[in-house]
């Protein structure tokens, strides 16, 4: 089951947002995701370094949905 999570971004931080997104050629929904997952691997490495390959293959997949 997926759950939606609703961002409120004000317009000035959008234009960023979608500015370093296309520099990279992404959208800003593929740019969050990314985000999003590079913090928690970070986080996991840090707080966590006994996590496996496998729990870490075994995560659920992640969806954003930005609406502009």
């Amino acid at each position: 089951m997926s759950k939606k999570i609703a961002l409120t971004i004000d317009d000035r931080l959008y234009d960023k947002l979608s500015k370093h997104a296309c520099a990279n050629d992404e959208s800003v929904q593929d740019f969050l995701i990314r985000a999003v997952c590079d913090a928690l691997d970070m986080w996991e490495d840090f707080y966590d370094e006994t996590d496996t390959l496998t729990q870490k293959e075994s995560r659920p997949k992640v969806t954003f949905f930005a609406n502009n």
